[in-house]
């Protein structure tokens, strides 16, 4: 596991460690799941941007998304964008396996706690059954799509896969491909810890796709999950904006500008495993 998938971890002496209480994560993650009320995000959208990526996905039928994970807001603007666009497909960074997992939930309403119960990263979110649930009962999803073959993969190689994956995966009816950011970008990037570059899931896409799109959630501020409890940067009261904001930036990405965050409901808030 590398330094920048995990913002924070704090080791527990054995004396304080607590066990942890699976069954109770779980009804947790299930009362969430019924609470939660997805909606559309009041936003601010840019004419000129939204024309743009409406004539783009006409011919690439594909719009990368990249997120910070754990952010209770996520599904919510999963959902906007799905209703200002027509998105009719939604690929999540997860694995494979959930594809069932996920197609029994619609099915029955039945949720396989244990495929999901060690997920403390914030890709997987309580937020996320619920909007499957609701763009499924309003005809606004027609598949799902499981692109990461497995974070223990090296970087590279995964990025790769993933990119494969969403692509095979394409149709007709344009995607949503939601992604944590660094692997949307469409430029190989560094790591201070390791030699050499890395080349995102964006980048190799874009080899497939040259005139993909791709856009990012900015956080003004707030709170959201990976690995625990963390904090966005702090603004003053009159830099924080009323409303979202749909718009292009100098760089040609297409940025949803989230006022404020929330910390999402995830299988494993403690990560005690």
């Amino acid at each position: 596991m590398f330094w920048h998938d995990i913002l924070f971890c704090m080791e527990e002496s054995p004396t304080n460690k607590q066990e942890r209480n699976i069954n109770k994560d779980e009804q947790t993650f299930l009362e969430a799941i019924s609470a939660i009320s997805i909606k559309e995000i009041p936003t601010i959208f840019d004419g000129l941007a939204v024309q743009k990526l409406t004539n783009n996905l006409e011919s690439t039928k594909l719009f990368i998304l990249g997120e910070m994970h754990g952010v209770k807001e996520n599904v919510n603007i999963i959902y906007t964008l799905f209703k200002k666009f027509g998105f009719r497909r939604l690929a999540l960074e997860w694995e494979p396996k959930l594809k069932d997992v996920i197609e029994k939930f619609l099915e029955s309403g039945e949720l396989n706690f244990d495929t999901i119960k060690d997920s403390s990263d914030g890709r997987i979110t309580a937020g996320h059954f619920a909007l499957i649930k609701k763009l499924k009962s309003e005809g606004m999803l027609e598949h799902v799509v499981c692109f990461d073959e497995g974070s223990e993969a090296e970087w590279n190689k995964r990025d790769l896969n993933m990119a494969r994956n969403i692509l095979a995966n394409l149709s007709d009816t344009p995607t949503l491909a939601v992604v944590g950011n660094l692997h949307a970008k469409m430029e190989p990037i560094t790591f201070e810890d390791e030699t050499g570059q890395q080349h995102p899931m964006g980048e190799n896409i874009k080899k497939g796709i040259p005139t993909i799109s791709s856009g990012k959630i900015e956080y003004l501020t707030g709170q959201f999950h990976n690995f625990g409890t963390q904090e966005f940067g702090k603004l003053s009261e009159e830099d924080i904006l009323s409303e979202a904001r749909f718009y292009q930036d100098e760089n040609g990405i297409y940025t949803f500008e989230l006022p404020e965050a929330h910390i999402a409901t995830v299988p494993n808030p403690d990560e005690r495993i």
